[in-house]
């Protein structure tokens, strides 16, 4: 039987980036991937990921859960949660993540 994904990537990355800034309190939204990258593209918006940051591990851990409770909805079961957290989570986080300062 083929895996059939529930959601495609771009859906993923948009639910993903939507809770990373639910997470820390902005009202930004989107609710196309189009939107999004449209968004991004603008000068002001190019390097969002470095400009907005989580307060705390807390937050961080919150978007964390949120991207490994929801990773079957758009890879196939057969890639364990550990390979998620350990390979695929790191990966989007830097692609994807807010600035981690609360360690510094």
């Amino acid at each position: 039987m083929a895996y059939v994904k529930k959601i495609s990537s771009e859906q993923f990355t948009l639910d993903c980036i939507n809770k990373e800034f639910e997470i820390i309190g902005s009202n930004l939204h989107w609710d196309t991937f189009e939107e999004l990258s449209k968004w991004s593209k603008l000068p002001e918006n190019k390097e969002w990921f470095s400009q907005y940051e989580f307060e705390n591990e807390d937050q961080y851990n919150q978007w964390k859960n949120y991207y490994l409770d929801h990773f079957y909805d758009w890879k196939p079961k057969y890639i364990s949660k550990h390979v998620a957290e350990i390979h695929d989570f790191p990966w989007f986080s830097l692609q994807y993540g807010f600035a981690q300062r609360w360690d510094r």
